[in-house]
């Protein structure tokens, strides 16, 4: 083998297809396998020239120098248990990136659970606007880049920091292993009920993330979260920066018009003005964040948030499929009741007098285990019309019967995408909610509608 080679066991999740862009730019070969093979992150792996196979089987496992085990695979894996038992060298994604990537960087992390992949892309489209060629690692397609993970150029390495675990041997957080210089702490509430049975398990995590930061580094997080502030009152040693929706506030922002479409934000008594193309105080906030990170690295605020006006957003979130003066349908990645009440807030805020169709399904393992069931309804309030779906049907009836008359089942697809089309009205706005691809609705609302 010429180059030292990779083989990347779950290699579509985008924290380890990413990771295979980054090690391939590095001089690694690369190859994976995965029992989900599909777009959008199959076809970024092809145009790559990255070979995937399909499965786990010890048959289709290739040589390789070093076998990369992401978290989705646990033990029972064929191809685990061949590894395991022939002692192949194994490490998991967040270890080899600390190793290969990251060790030598200036490592800016975003974390929270909601916002990370939009702030981590606002953060270095800053950094790009500012003329550097920052690294990155983020889990999403952000639309101004044409992938989601490159190696750079310059001593910023900008990447997205999850709580998910590691690897099955190893269940610390994936975002310990990166040792930022700069901290982003969105926002903190309970999630991933598969790996942790209470908050205070997730608060544990994150207070080890801050254990490995430098005393020279900086938090940056809001000044009004509990959780947060909790993980604080732990302990931390690094330059901590907040802010907030108040005068109150050193750093802080205030909205210009209703829907936050333009806003002036308040850093260390200097200020901005912008015009931009996201809407909602929750986008806000994020970029209050990434203003914040800039400001730590010394870049002036009015060319970060210059930077922000010609900032695109990323795909998935509030993504707009269909956009005409009497019909709006837009696609939205959510999977928690708070994103779902900020995504609808941020477009009753837009559209005052336009009727709200939101879909939703219900699809990741906290969500399917019924724990936030009783925020799901409170959530849709700003929704005149909501439909559900979910693998759990007993699950979808009760929330139905909890909730106002208007809140009804999605049984079939292809069926319920027919009658939505026949009940659709002028100025109707359609907002589909998922952390999945909703069963393929998306295609065939677009061509419905």
């Amino acid at each position: 083998m010429d180059a030292k080679s990779l083989h990347i066991l779950g290699i579509c999740g985008t924290f380890m297809g990413g990771l295979a862009l980054l090690a391939r730019e590095t001089g690694f070969k690369v190859t994976g396998s995965d029992e989900n093979v599909y777009p959008p992150m199959s076809n970024l792996l092809k145009e790559q020239n990255i070979e995937v196979s399909q499965g786990y089987k010890k048959k289709d496992l290739p040589r390789a120098d070093l076998y990369l085990i992401g978290n989705v695979i646990s033990r029972g894996n064929e191809a685990v248990e061949y590894i395991l038992d022939t002692k192949l060298p194994y490490a998991s994604g967040p270890e080899w990136m600390l190793e290969n990537i990251l060790k030598n960087r200036r490592v800016v992390a975003v974390s929270g659970t909601h916002g990370k992949t939009s702030t981590t892309a606002m953060i270095t489209w800053m950094l790009e606007s500012a003329g550097l060629k920052p690294g990155f690692l983020i889990a999403g397609k952000p639309k101004d880049f044409s992938i989601s993970a490159r190696l750079g150029k310059d001593e910023f390495f900008v990447i997205e920091a999850d709580e998910y675990d590691t690897a099955f041997f190893d269940k610390r957080a994936k975002f310990v292993h990166y040792r930022p210089e700069v901290l982003v702490i969105n926002n903190l509430e309970f999630d991933h009920a598969d790996i942790y049975s209470n908050l205070e398990e997730i608060q544990k995590q994150f207070h080890n993330l801050i254990r490995t930061m430098p005393s020279k580094g900086c938090l940056i997080c809001p000044d009004d979260n509990k959780n947060i502030e909790q993980v604080l009152e732990l302990g931390v040693w690094s330059e901590v920066n907040k802010f907030g929706a108040d005068k109150k506030s050193l750093n802080y922002y205030e909205a210009i018009t209703d829907d936050y479409s333009s806003i002036r934000f308040h850093l260390d008594n200097e200020f901005e003005e912008i015009s931009w193309n996201l809407t909602g105080e929750y986008n806000v906030s994020n970029a209050m964040a990434a203003l914040l990170v800039l400001n730590h690295l010394n870049f002036p605020l009015s060319s970060s948030a210059k930077a922000l006006e010609t900032f695109s957003g990323v795909s998935g979130r509030l993504d707009v499929l269909i956009d005409r003066k009497d019909l709006k349908l837009i696609d939205d990645f959510a999977h928690h009741p708070t994103a779902i009440r900020q995504t609808l807030k941020g477009l009753r805020s837009r559209y005052k007098e336009n009727r709200i169709i939101a879909l939703i399904e219900i699809r990741s393992n906290t969500m399917k285990s019924g724990l936030h069931d009783k925020n799901l309804i409170k959530a849709t309030e700003e929704a005149d019309l909501v439909f559900w779906k979910g693998s759990n049907r007993d699950q979808i009836n009760k929330l139905i019967k909890q909730s106002p008359s208007s809140h009804y089942v999605i049984d079939s697809i292809g069926y319920f995408s027919e009658e939505l089309r026949k009940s659709v009205k002028t100025d109707d706005v359609i907002i589909m909610m998922s952390n999945g691809n909703f069963g393929g609705l998306a295609g065939l609302l677009k061509s419905k509608l």
